[in-house]
């Protein structure tokens, strides 16, 4: 509920989540990614995905980035900026992690928010 003229009471709807420290977060905060997911066929050996662009929306700015990915066989050319390159290595194997970009509005009393991607190298069959 929130506080209107003469002290009346109404109900507040939508707009603006609140963390935990107090800062209003806008409901449109968010980040997208292009493309949406990441699936790299090559031959044995070691191969890159393309880039992988993030674009923020509803934030005040200046933000800071930080990629993070679920396990050790895929790597991370940028962690700390708003786009990034994967890249794995491996013979006639598959290699499948979930990659999440958080974002920091730092503009915004460092509000957060984040998004997962799926990212999958497969080696060893014809391209």
């Amino acid at each position: 509920m929130g506080w209107c003229c003469n002290g009346a009471r109404f109900p507040m709807i939508g707009a603006a989540k609140t963390q935990s420290a107090g800062v209003l977060i806008p409901s449109s905060y968010r980040v997208f990614f292009n493309p949406t997911s990441s699936a790299v066929f090559s031959s044995n050996g070691s191969a890159s995905s393309p880039i992988i662009r993030s674009d923020v929306t509803g934030g005040v700015g200046p933000f800071e980035y930080l990629w993070t990915i679920t396990g050790s066989d895929i790597q991370i050319s940028a962690e700390t900026s708003s786009e990034t390159i994967f890249s794995s290595g491996g013979f006639f194997v598959t290699r499948s992690e979930t990659a999440t970009l958080t974002v920091t509005d730092t503009g915004n009393g460092n509000a957060e928010t984040s998004a997962e991607i799926s990212v999958t190298f497969i080696f060893g069959f014809d391209t």
